[in-house]
C-alpha cells in the first residue's frame, strides 16, 4: 500500500464516531501519525489502544477552548508539527418541527457544532504550513433545508460560511480548508434522527437506490480530501450523497 499520509500528523476530533473513527484507522493504515480527540474518554482511549502506538488519545470538549487548546498542542508534539485536521465533532440535536424548538438546545447543537469548530480552527491553522489541510465535517443539510432538524440544519449552513472564510484566510499559505457533505450516513445519528421524526427518511435517487451511504465510503472520501490528490480542491463543499441534490 502506498502510505499517503507518511510523515504526516493529524488531529481527528469526534474520533470514537462512526466516521471519526473510521477516519483515523485509515490515516494510521496510510501512516500518519493521529492524536484522537472526543469528549468520551474511555472510547477514545480504546480506539488509540486498538490503533497502536501511531495513535494518541487526548480526551477534550470541543466546546471548551481550552480543551482544544490543549488538545491541538498535544497533537503538535506527538506528531512532531500538525498537518491534518479532519474537524469533525457533532451532535445531531433534537428532532422536531421549529414551532416546538427548544432554544436551549438549539444553543447546545451551535455550541458544539459551530463554535466548538470554530475553535479548532481557531488554535489549529496557525500551526499548518503549506500542505496542510482543514476537512470541516459538513452536510447536505449545510446546503439545503431538512425537516424536523432545524438546528442541526442551521449549524452545517454555518459550517459552510466558516469553510469559506477559513480557506480565503489561509490559501496563499498553501494549506486547504474544504467541508465535506454527505447525505444520509447509516449509522447511530442517522437512527436517532429517523428515530425521532415522521415522513420519509429518503428520496431514492438513480444511484442509490434509496439507501443510505456507508461510513466506508464517507471516509473514504475524507481521506482523499487530506491527501495529496485532491491538492486543488479548496474553499468548496464536496458532496457525497448519491445524487440526492442533484
Amino acid at each position: 500500500m502506498v502510505e499517503r499520509f507518511r510523515d504526516r500528523s493529524a488531529l481527528v476530533t469526534g474520533a470514537s464516531g462512526d466516521i471519526g473513527s473510521a477516519v483515523a484507522r485509515g490515516l494510521v493504515a496510510e501512516g500518519a501519525r493521529v492524536t484522537l480527540v472526543d469528549r468520551d474518554a474511555a472510547a477514545v482511549t480504546a480506539l488509540a489502544a486498538e490503533l497502536g502506538e501511531a495513535a494518541h488519545a487526548e480526551p477534550a470538549d470541543v466546546t471548551v477552548e481550552a480543551d482544544v487548546e490543549r488538545a491541538v498542542a498535544a497533537a503538535a508534539r506527538f506528531g512532531e508539527g500538525l498537518h491534518l485536521v479532519f474537524n469533525n465533532a457533532g451532535i445531531e440535536g433534537p428532532i422536531g418541527p421549529l414551532h416546538e424548538l427548544d432554544l436551549a438546545a438549539l444553543i447546545h447543537v451551535l455550541q458544539v457544532n459551530v463554535v466548538g469548530a470554530a475553535a479548532v480552527l481557531k488554535h489549529a491553522l496557525p500551526l499548518l504550513g503549506p500542505g496542510g489541510v482543514v476537512v470541516q465535517s459538513g452536510s447536505t443539510a449545510g446546503l439545503s433545508g431538512a425537516p424536523s432538524v432545524g438546528p442541526y440544519v442551521a449549524s452545517k449552513h454555518a459550517l459552510v460560511g466558516l469553510t469559506r472564510v477559513a480557506s480565503r484566510e489561509v490559501a496563499a499559505r498553501g494549506v486547504r480548508v474544504v467541508a465535506i457533505c454527505p447525505g444520509p450516513v447509516a449509522g447511530r445519528m442517522m437512527s436517532s434522527i429517523d428515530g425521532g421524526r415522521t415522513g420519509p427518511r429518503t428520496v431514492p435517487t438513480a444511484l442509490d437506490g434509496g439507501r443510505y451511504a456507508t461510513v466506508d465510503e464517507i471516509a473514504g472520501a475524507v481521506l482523499f480530501l487530506l491527501g495529496p490528490e485532491a491538492g486543488f480542491v479548496a474553499g468548496s463543499t464536496f458532496v457525497v450523497d448519491g445524487g440526492r441534490l442533484a
